[in-house]
């Protein structure tokens, strides 16, 4: 498997469409869940959310999002970019009450969607993609990351269904440590870049 991770823009809309129409919650979120606020969540549809993340992927700078592909075919998609971009995230207990970073520092990032086709899980295209997404938040000046995975070891080892937020151990191996946990199992994790 020679997998390589690009930036969301480079790899063209086609091939990130092609990631969540893999997956049936990802076809509902379009990754908007973390980005909009629950005020703005209400207002939208499956498609206009859709339509969003095509915006938000041809247009924002720093870019938003990472494809990984596998000889040209589109097997994941890691959502990272800067936190103060992530409205639902900013408003979230889990990160007001315990972030050890300013809620408006714009060089703080999150790593806050991992999403591999159903296919092609158990390969380690996950691991890549968090590798990568940590790469490209340094190389675009972040010098803090968030992540919010879900320990699976309150869970009994399983992620709960349409969770593509990666896992507590995931994170831990790259040098993330766990900050705070809600009952759900959903962990803030946090490094300095």
């Amino acid at each position: 498997m020679a997998i390589t991770v690009v930036p969301a823009a480079e790899a063209g809309w086609p091939a990130v469409e092609a990631v969540f129409q893999s997956e049936a919650g990802a076809r509902n979120c379009w990754c908007q869940f973390h980005v909009l606020a629950n005020s703005e969540q209400r207002t939208t549809t499956r498609e206009s959310r859709r339509e969003l993340l095509r915006e938000q992927v041809e247009t924002l700078d720093p870019p938003r999002g990472l494809v990984a592909l596998d000889g040209g075919e589109p097997v994941g998609w890691c959502g990272v970019e800067p936190r103060v971009r992530l409205h639902h995230v900013l408003a979230t207990k889990l990160v007001t009450a315990n972030s050890p970073e300013p809620l408006d520092d714009p060089h703080v990032w999150s790593i806050y969607c991992i999403l591999v086709p159903p296919r092609r899980r158990r390969q380690g295209i996950g691991a890549t993609l968090l590798h990568a997404g940590i790469e490209h938040a340094a190389a675009q000046g972040a010098t803090a990351l968030e992540g919010y995975p879900i320990d699976t070891a309150l869970r009994g080892g399983k992620l709960p269904p349409g969770f593509s937020t990666g896992t507590v151990s995931m994170f831990q191996e790259e040098g993330f440590a766990p900050v705070a946990a809600l009952p759900s199992a959903r962990t803030l994790v946090h490094r300095r870049v």
